[in-house]
C-alpha cells in the first residue's frame, strides 16, 4: 500500500513531544494520522474509524500497553491490522514482546527514517497477505469462510447473519461513488460497534463486497444485535441524502430496465441462520446458503427488517 490520503496511522502515545515528531514525519510523507493517549480510547477509535496501521509507544512500566496489543490481536474484527511497537531498549525481553503478538517492533532512540521504513514494510506485507476489503478494512471472503468453517469444525453453536443494504445501487447512481463509499464505511463501523457491544469475545464481522456484509455471533444475542443495527442504520442513513430527497422520502433514479423509478431511502435486510438447526452440518456452504435465502426473503419486505430461519433442516 502506498501512503496517501486514505492511509491512516493510529499512534498510541502519551508523550506530546514524540507525537508531534511522528505526526510531522508521517504527514510529510502523505499519511493521515490520529492519536490516542491511552488504550481504552484507542479501542474505540479503531472501531469508529479503523486505521491501516497501529503504532504503540511503550515506556518502562507501561506493559499494560502490551496487553492492549494482545487485545487488539485477539479481536476477530480488526485483529488483522498491522501493529508496530516502539520500545525502550533493554526493558522488555523477547518472550514478553512475543507474547504481545506485535507484527514488528523498533527500539528507542530511533531514526525517524528507520521508523518510516518499518511502517512502509508493514503496509506492503499487509497488502500482500491480508484478505480484507480495501474500503472498510473488514475481513473479506476467505476469512469469512474460515471463520464459519472453524466454528463448524469445533462443534460450536452460532448464528450467521447476512446483511444487505437495500436501494444502495440507486443511491450510488444518483449521488456518485464517493458518497456511496461513505455509506458503506458507515455501515461497516456500525456493524463493528454493535456486534462487538452486543456479542461476545469471538463475534465476527466481514464484508463480502459491495453492500453485502455478514456477522457471526451467539444465537442468544443475534436478535438484540439485529434490532440495534436496524435502529441505528435507520437513524443515521437519512443524513447522506440531500435535504429535498430526505424530506420527500425517496429519490428518482433509473432502474435496470432503463425506467425512471422512485426509490425509497436505504434500509437494511438481514437474514439469519442457526447452526443448531442444520442437521449434519459439516460445510460452511450449508449455513451460508440458508442465511442468503433468508436475506432474499427479507428483501421482499419494505423497510429495514430481519428474519430468522427457525426450521430444522
Amino acid at each position: 500500500m502506498e501512503p496517501g490520503d486514505q492511509t491512516r496511522v493510529l499512534l498510541i502515545e502519551p508523550s506530546e513531544g514524540i507525537r508531534q515528531k511522528i505526526d510531522a514525519l508521517l504527514k510529510n510523507e502523505g499519511f493521515n494520522t490520529s492519536f490516542a493517549e491511552e488504550g481504552g480510547r484507542a479501542l474505540g477509535m479503531i472501531y469508529n474509524n479503523p486505521p491501516d496501521l497501529i503504532l504503540v509507544d511503550m515506556e518502562p512500566g507501561e506493559s499494560h500497553l502490551g496487553e492492549l496489543c494482545m487485545e487488539i490481536r485477539s479481536d476477530n474484527i480488526y485483529g488483522h491490522l498491522p501493529l508496530i511497537a516502539v520500545l525502550p531498549k533493554g526493558v522488555y525481553g523477547y518472550e514478553e514482546i512475543r507474547k504481545w503478538m506485535v507484527g514488528d517492533f523498533i527500539y528507542k532512540p530511533f531514526e525517524l527514517e528507520e521508523l518510516l521504513l518499518r511502517i512502509r514494510l508493514a503496509l506492503v506485507r499487509d497488502k500482500r497477505s491480508l484478505d480484507a476489503n480495501a474500503l472498510t478494512r473488514l475481513p473479506g471472503n476467505n476469512t469469512i469462510v474460515q471463520q464459519i468453517q472453524n466454528r463448524i469444525d469445533a462443534g460450536e453453536s452460532f448464528s450467521l447473519a447476512y446483511l444487505d443494504v437495500d436501494n444502495f445501487k440507486s443511491f450510488n447512481d444518483c449521488y456518485g461513488f464517493s458518497r456511496g463509499d461513505e455509506v458503506l464505511r458507515m455501515t461497516a463501523r456500525l456493524l463493528g460497534n454493535v456486534v462487538y457491544a452486543k456479542g461476545n469475545s469471538d463475534a465476527f464481522v466481514g464484508h463480502i463486497g459491495g453492500d453485502d456484509f455478514v456477522f457471526i455471533t451467539r444465537p442468544e444475542t443475534v436478535g438484540v444485535t439485529c434490532v440495534e443495527i436496524i435502529q441505528k442504520f435507520d437513524q443515521i442513513v437519512p443524513v447522506f441524502y440531500d435535504e429535498s430527497d430526505r424530506a420527500r422520502g425517496y429519490i428518482e433514479s433509473v432502474d435496470r430496465q432503463g425506467q425512471t423509478v422512485r426509490f425509497p431511502l436505504m434500509t437494511v435486510s438481514i437474514g439469519v441462520a442457526f447452526s443448531r438447526n442444520i442437521k449434519n452440518l459439516s460445510h460452511f456452504g450449508q449455513i451460508a446458503t440458508v442465511a442468503s435465502e433468508m436475506k432474499k426473503f427479507a428483501k421482499k419486505h419494505p423497510g429495514s427488517i430481519y428474519f430468522f430461519d427457525n426450521r430444522v433442516r
